[in-house]
């Protein structure tokens, strides 16, 4: 990721480029709980080094990479099998389509400040909810079955994932369980930069599951 910034930063400064969008995710500090966020926050220092008015969208866990993980064990089997602890574990959420409307907004809106983050959370759901979500959308029995993080890096290898992403979403899983104990960490809240600059109302996880009931998350074993 820091080679890939670098060389963006300065083809975009050589370009005399005077605002650059950068997507990031919601937790981008250099303490964060995973490599690639730890990561995400040098590349937002490097890109505001460059001078090339930089905006970072902060955004949480998109519908989409939460329904790819949900695709591999549902249709199959009935169930969603993650390590996201209880069933009251709190997700903060957001769907790609309101990511890039807040970043058309920004890219289209010179006047915003530049090295500038815009926190983007378009729901707060518990796994209870998400799972009810699914069940309801596609009229079958749903339940979550929590499994270890052993178990789900024990899949994921077997899936392709590389090691980069095995060392992301292993850290991610512990810091959403460590959050849903922490009343504190756990009062995430929608962010109003979605409907502000985006120019629309976040989109509800149960909209993003009704359109995708064409692919294979609906379809039964």
């Amino acid at each position: 990721m820091l080679d890939a910034t670098a060389a963006m930063a300065l083809a975009a400064r050589e370009a005399g480029i005077s605002r650059l969008v950068n997507l990031v995710m919601l937790q981008s500090s250099i303490d964060a709980p995973t490599p690639r966020m730890r990561q995400n926050y040098l590349s937002e220092q490097v890109f505001e080094w460059a001078g090339i008015g930089a905006v970072h969208i902060r955004a949480t866990v998109f519908y989409e990479n939460l329904g790819s993980q949900v695709r591999q064990s549902l249709p199959a089997q009935g169930a969603v099998r993650l390590p996201w602890g209880r069933e009251t574990t709190v997700l903060p959420l957001v769907s790609a389509e309101d990511v890039a409307r807040v970043a058309v907004g920004l890219l289209t809106s010179p006047s915003l400040p530049a090295n500038a983050a815009y926190p983007l959370i378009g729901s707060v759901i518990s796994l209870k909810d998400i799972i009810a979500t699914f069940g309801r959308v596609l009229a079958r029995n749903v339940r979550y079955e929590e499994t270890t993080d052993e178990e789900w890096r024990s899949d994921a290898i077997t899936r392709g994932y590389n090691e980069h992403a095995l060392a992301h979403l292993s850290a991610l899983w512990k810091a959403l369980r460590a959050a849903s104990l922490d009343p504190e960490r756990a009062r995430f809240a929608v962010t109003d930069t979605i409907e502000k600059i985006g120019g629309a109302r976040p989109k509800t996880f149960e909209q993003f599951v009704r359109e995708g009931l064409s692919e294979p998350l609906a379809k039964s074993a």
